[in-house]
């Protein structure tokens, strides 16, 4: 089951959106064409852009060189976007500073929610991210330049406009400016359930194979070694076959199961049902 994209910022603070007269115009006006948008985050200073999905690294340009820093990055999986479809999407972030982009290579995997880089001023006369999104995988190298002389994301599936792929979580992101764009919120539920740190209270939390009960129990043995030790700990010492009340876990992917009744989280060790035998820490 696919995962929500979600908005990268803590703070939205959209300086431009894709018409604006200022440099984007020309982007969403010519052939072929993107969406960018400008975002400042919370103020003047150098905000995170975190990853929306789960990302790999596919190209990084202009580090030490006269171009403009620019990197490309896919999604690992198929996302939920905004606009009811799901598929792969791609990314293109400029104006990061070289010491961030120092710190990545091609192929890297930045796992959902984690920094990606920050705002910068490579090639921009203050820090900010400008962002384009779209559909399905980088084609060519990334970019090219239109017809009226922007260099635009080129993408399989063709780009997005970032209120038709971004979902707002509204524990995560706090809007201060969207420039005129709407954006939707995620589903309460993806809302309540959004990946990150979750602790037992279930005497018995089943591990499974996939995001529902379809799906196989896994034994003691097949869990990953730190979750054998916590059954154990919080366990009175002895095994269990999944996990026990007590223990925590970091939920890297959440999805619905395939009826849309229960929310189930992927860890390490396999999945688990968060609304059946979990809560947030």
């Amino acid at each position: 089951m696919a995962e929500y994209l979600t908005y990268p910022f803590r703070t939205m603070r959209i300086t431009q959106n894709y018409n604006g007269s200022t440099s984007h115009y020309g982007h969403s006006h010519g052939t072929p064409k993107d969406y960018p948008i400008d975002e400042g985050g919370s103020d003047g200073g150098r905000d995170p852009i975190y990853a929306p999905c789960k990302l790999i690294i596919k190209r990084i340009y202009g580090v030490g060189t006269s171009g403009v820093n620019t990197l490309w990055c896919e999604s690992a999986n198929k996302v939920k976007l905004a606009n009811g479809k799901t598929d792969y999407i791609a990314l293109q972030v400029t104006h990061p500073n070289d010491s961030d982009l120092r710190r990545l290579k091609v192929g890297q995997t930045i796992a959902k929610g984690a920094v990606l880089c920050y705002e910068g001023t490579d090639g921009a006369s203050g820090n900010h991210i400008h962002l384009s999104v779209g559909r399905g995988k980088l084609s060519g190298n990334g970019w090219v330049k239109n017809s009226r002389g922007k260099w635009v994301l080129t993408t399989t599936g063709g780009t997005l406009k970032p209120e038709d792929a971004f979902y707002i979580d509204p524990k995560f992101t706090k809007i201060v400016n969207s420039a005129g764009l709407t954006f939707k919120q995620l589903p309460t539920g993806a809302a309540k359930w959004p990946v990150g740190d979750y602790k037992v209270t279930s005497a018995l939390a089943p591990v499974r194979s996939g995001p529902g009960t379809e799906y196989a129990k896994k034994t003691f043995t097949l869990l990953t070694e730190n979750a054998r030790e916590q059954i154990k700990q919080h366990n009175k010492g002895k095994a269990a076959h999944g996990f026990v009340a007590g223990m925590t876990f970091r939920a890297y992917r959440v999805t619905q199961d395939a009826k849309g009744t229960h929310w189930w989280a992927q860890c390490p060790s396999g999945w688990v049902c968060l609304d059946k035998h979990c809560e947030r820490v």
